[in-house]
């Protein structure tokens, strides 16, 4: 509903809304009005979020062909260009209302443009962040060839591929997105699609998107990294992938205010999960199970060729899923005898961290995983073979899980949160201050639940909740 101004006069709805194009420094671009802009770092209490400022078209262009703004930024931090601001972080949030972050790529980008929010766009659901951005970047334009000049143009033509504008000719071309997929073709590798480009008396009039048709995953063990991305954590194809990242692990959190969760195998390997699936896999390679071949020329024997290279590392494109090998730096993974260094499996347009934050480890970190999931999920299972734990299930899911009061007490909290001693006292739950807090009682809120710590005499650790719902603070 819209706000009412003083003296009752009704303040329009904020129809402004921001597409990030690059992330550092962040550009992009507010599609109500197709003004570009620009983040400019600001205090904003104990911290600091972006300002964002418009750009001229020419100033937008030339920051994506990576020749930077000049001394605008610092214009715009010392208060010269507020006359160009369309959004302040001290407003009330730290971004806009209506914000499309751009994804750290997996594969590091050859070019930066709004062309990336395009590919992300293929074959994704309508209503997906990726389809919507697409749709209010391109502003009506026809999103199956991008026409650079004339009716019906791009409303950016020279933002779709940083440096590439109307007119850039070939040579240009292979500047930017490399050598054509065909000698003396118009068609380029961009991660694991296609970029024909279209000439008009030499000169670049047209960029439409094409997607391959998808590759049979390979056989061996890399099948199995593959296999399991969307799988639930825990089930058979989960295993089969956990014997090759180095069998058992450490469930780590972030944050409390994050459900992603990171397994660190003993092996060396790491996975994501999040919402009780597998997001990602990474193994160092070539490992002692002959994951892939020592050089890179026997990899491509293996794997084929790849669907796209660059700064040191191949794409290997598979339907929806894609692995990515690294061969270490750029200027000696070339070399057709360098070793693969790591290979990392994840979905199609999905971005994972490389090195994700270890905040907190232990078994918290199953249990808020387990909250609201059915019996039947590997994870439920899992938790219900632990001795000492207690789960109260409504309706077929999981709304509690309770560990002190079913015996196995002190292993049970010493293994709550990694570190924490088998007897603890109230003070060694090591979460920070709690949301509430009781005589006996604290209670401590995270992104999947609650944490509810239950000390009869006030000072020591009796028992532990993990709860949907938030359990009376006494």
């Amino acid at each position: 509903m819209a706000k009412r101004r003083k003296g009752g006069e009704r303040r329009r709805p904020d129809a402004s809304c921001f597409v990030q194009v690059v992330r550092r420094p962040s550009l992009g671009v507010e599609v109500s009005t197709g003004r570009a802009w620009a983040g400019v770092d600001q205090q904003v209490g104990h911290g600091s979020a972006d300002a964002l400022f418009a750009l001229t078209e020419q100033q937008y262009a030339a920051a994506l062909a990576g020749e930077g703004l000049g001394s605008f930024e610092g214009e715009c931090w010392r208060g010269g260009h507020d006359d160009l601001l369309l959004f302040h972080p001290g407003s009330g949030s730290w971004s806009p209302e209506r914000w499309y972050p751009a994804r750290d790529r997996m594969l590091p980008p050859r070019f930066e443009g709004e062309l990336w929010w395009h590919v992300d766009a293929l074959d994704a659901p309508a209503d997906s962040p990726e389809a919507t951005a697409a749709r209010r970047l391109a502003a009506g334009t026809d999103r199956a060839v991008f026409r650079l000049t004339g009716e019906g143009a791009y409303p950016r033509p020279a933002a779709l591929i940083g440096g590439l504008g109307p007119g850039s000719d070939r040579a240009r071309a292979r500047a930017v997105l490399g050598e054509p997929v065909e000698e003396g073709g118009d068609v380029h590798a961009v991660e694991g699609d296609r970029v024909r480009l279209g000439y008009l008396d030499g000169a670049l009039a047209t960029i439409a998107l094409e997607r391959p048709a998808p590759q049979r995953l390979p056989e061996g063990p890399v099948r199995a990294l593959l296999a399991v991305l969307g799988e639930p954590e825990g089930g058979p194809a989960f295993r089969a992938a956990a014997r090759l990242a180095g069998g058992a692990h450490r469930r780590w959190a972030s944050s409390s205010g994050l459900s992603r969760r990171l397994l660190a195998f003993d092996g060396g390997g790491q996975a994501q999960v999040e919402d009780g699936r597998v997001l990602s896999v990474r193994l160092p390679a070539p490992g002692p199970l002959g994951l892939l071949p020592g050089s890179r020329t026997e990899v491509h024997r293996v794997l084929g060729a790849p669907s796209a290279t660059h700064a040191g590392t191949d794409l290997h494109r598979y339907g929806s899923r894609d692995l990515l090998v690294a061969y270490g730096p750029e200027f000696d993974s070339a070399r057709p005898g360098a070793a693969p260094v790591t290979v990392t499996a994840v979905p199609r347009g999905v971005s994972v961290a490389r090195d994700p934050y270890r905040w907190r480890s232990g078994e918290f970190t199953l249990f808020l995983d387990v909250l609201g999931r059915p019996e039947s999920h590997p994870l439920v299972e899992r938790v219900r073979a632990l001795p000492g734990v207690r789960l109260a299930v409504r309706r077929g899911l999981v709304a509690q899980v309770v560990v002190g009061d079913r015996g196995h007490r002190a292993e049970r909290l010493a293994a709550f949160v990694d570190g924490m001693p088998a007897e603890p006292a109230r003070g060694d739950v090591p979460f920070g201050l709690p949301r509430e807090r009781g005589e006996r009682d604290d209670l401590r809120e995270f992104a999947e639940g609650w944490i509810h710590v239950h000390c009869a005499d006030g000072t020591a650790v009796s028992t532990v909740t993990v709860a949907q719902e938030p359990p009376p603070v006494r």
